[in-house]
């Protein structure tokens, strides 16, 4: 384990903690840079994309140069970017403005003659500025093993090798201290070396994160993973149809995602708790406030008499500043900083601009080496959601290029700018160099088959298409007479039937036909009923009245997931919202899984 401590200059007194493990520290290293595929990102001017590296061998631990002329300093001495410097407590790293102090190795190795040889070869103002911070580091030191005594030390960060891959961001500009003021992580980005190539899948990393329930900073608390209690803080109406709810932690809390994930709000509307999943159009680098947008939605035009959107309207109807909302996240795989490509096409139309501009303000916000384009289609310029906010961005950014494109003309709201829905002809026109760029692609259903139908024929490399999924409630197959009599019945309890740890990981079967169907055994309910293969198990316990939590009903957000004590089943779609542990654990989600044969579940 090698302790460091982090300093900025401009705030000496004040540090952020860091523990590396060995097992984060093997075959590559940590990266040290301003690039977001950095473990340990430094956003600054000074400091170059792929700065430098901390790395172990045969239990030593080593510093290493990898900028073009080696311009940082090993105990205020020039590196040479082809060697690496063994590293020893009070060793201290510069690079740029930020000062990088070794605070502890598991075996400590003074070596003098090195030490000594170093400190003659410093100039004396080197001198007094090392032993400074020496001293300096030395005193923090004492007064932590102090306070350690009593309790832990309430900044100090872990990178646990058991979890997923979140690494360091430092805010730019911010202090490194307890408060408010202090260092922020954000967001939970990926690890290893940076891939210049094109690529629209996400890289495999080892996964070290920050541990599971962050540290507090200063009495501030982190969220990066589970249920919390958030407070209306402020409303903003976008458009006469599109509101944005900003919330707040009802105690300090430091909200941290990945742009383009989503959460579901857990609702009670009418004495039901009602989930709906919403992307957060917020950006992690400005952690303290989270935020969604969502717009209200009529009925459809051809069921006029059918009830308008439920969670969306009450939410505009209902949700005043100072209310208090329930929810759970961060959910998704719908995001940039996965993907090392600098050059990106943002396509959206209506309120699935919302994940585009969290990407975009956290792009910018970071000075993220992306080119991004951001094409938008709405109805008319009144209806174009953040349209202030893009234009000066666009203004303000030479990275950032802003195609609006309105699909309908309405009287007394002159548009001298794209017109018609994007189509062979207008896409090259707002980007021309769209082949050599990473498509992101969000909003109705019918918009986004039309994209992707678009860029199909227009010879677009697809491995570098990416799409967000909007789930909505499957519609489910009429079951036969034959199936309505087996449906019905209900067997009863199995006493053989235990919650076993047998894990069956679930593989693509070949669908039979439509009329097959499997016994469901819901365990704790001791209802046993057949389903038809072509019916989700969430589908299944709706039907006969067993309670299963559900939100996305497409996979993304991991509400429906239920142990798996026995049998197989398909996937209809990929299982985006069940991580790897749970999978391995024999979790499964319901919405999206199929029965292949007797089936037993924990419900």
């Amino acid at each position: 384990m090698l302790k460091i401590k982090l300093f900025n200059p401009q705030h000496p007194l004040e540090h952020q903690e860091l523990e590396l493990s060995d097992h984060r520290l093997k075959d590559d290293g940590c990266l040290i840079g301003n690039s977001p595929s950095c473990g340990l990102m430094l956003p600054s001017i000074k400091v170059q994309e792929v700065h430098g590296k901390l790395f172990t061998d045969k239990g030593k631990y080593y510093f290493q140069d990898l900028t073009e002329k080696g311009i940082t300093q090993y105990n205020d001495e020039r590196v040479n970017k082809e060697k690496s410097y063994p590293l020893e407590t009070d060793d201290i790293i510069r690079i740029g403005d930020f000062v990088l102090i070794v605070d502890g190795l598991p075996i400590k190795k003074k070596s003098k003659n090195r030490k000594s040889k170093n400190t003659k070869k410093s100039k004396s103002s080197n001198k007094r500025s090392l032993q400074n911070i020496k001293a300096l580091t030395r005193k923090n030191r004492r007064s932590t093993d102090k306070a350690s005594e009593k309790t832990e030390p309430a900044n100090q960060v872990t990178l646990e090798p058991t979890t997923k891959a979140d690494n360091y961001q430092l805010e730019s500009g911010s202090s490194m201290g307890n408060g408010s003021n202090g260092a922020v992580i954000s967001p939970p980005l990926p690890t290893g070396k940076i891939n210049n190539k094109v690529s629209s899948k996400p890289q495999e990393t080892t996964p070290n994160i920050v541990q599971s329930q962050p540290p507090a900073l200063g009495g501030i608390n982190w969220w990066n993973k589970g249920k919390i209690t958030v407070r209306c803080l402020n409303i903003i109406e976008d458009t006469k149809d599109v509101k944005t709810f900003r919330f707040t932690g009802t105690s300090p809390t430091l909200f941290n995602y990945k742009p383009g994930q989503f959460v579901t709000l857990n609702l009670n509307i009418n004495d039901k708790i009602i989930k709906r999943s919403y992307s957060i159009s917020s950006t992690p680098s400005r952690p303290h406030t989270l935020e969604i947008t969502v717009k209200r939605v009529p009925a459809p035009a051809d069921v006029p008499d059918a009830p308008p959107g439920l969670v969306s309207n009450w939410l505009h109807d209902n949700v005043k500043v100072g209310d208090e909302i329930t929810l759970t996240g961060p959910s998704g795989k719908f995001t940039c900083v996965d993907n090392n490509a600098t050059k990106l096409l943002f396509i959206s139309a209506g309120s699935g601009i919302t994940p585009m501009m969290s990407m975009s303000r956290w792009a910018l916000d970071t000075v993220a080496e992306r080119d991004i384009t951001f094409v938008h289609s709405a109805r008319s310029p009144r209806d174009i959601i953040y349209r202030k906010e893009l234009e000066a961005m666009a203004a303000n950014h030479s990275n950032f290029h802003l195609g609006l494109t309105m699909t309908r003309q309405t009287t007394g709201d002159p548009w001298w700018g794209f017109q018609g829905r994007l189509n062979e002809v207008l896409l090259p026109a707002i980007c021309p160099d769209y082949k050599d760029r990473v498509i992101y692609v969000c909003g109705p259903d019918s918009f986004m088959k039309g994209v992707k139908k678009l860029v199909e024929e227009l010879g677009f490399p697809m491995e570098n298409y990416n799409q967000e999924s909007f789930g909505s409630p499957k519609k489910k197959r009429p079951p036969s007479s034959q199936e309505k009599n087996d449906n019905s019945s209900v067997v009863a309890p199995n006493n053989n039937i235990t919650k076993n740890n047998h894990v069956a990981t679930p593989k693509p079967v070949t669908a039979p036909s439509n009329d097959t169907s499997y016994p469901v055994v819901f365990a704790e309910s001791g209802k046993e009923v057949l389903c038809n293969e072509q019916m989700s198990l969430l589908d299944l316990a709706e039907e006969e009245m067993i309670e299963v939590e559900s939100s996305c009903r497409s996979g993304g957000c991991g509400s429906c997931k239920v142990k798996k004590l026995e049998g197989d089943i398909r996937y209809e779609g990929d299982p985006d919202g069940l991580d790897e542990s749970d999978a391995e654990e024999g979790y499964i989600l319901a919405c999206i899984a199929h029965p292949q044969g007797k089936v037993i579940i924990d419900a």
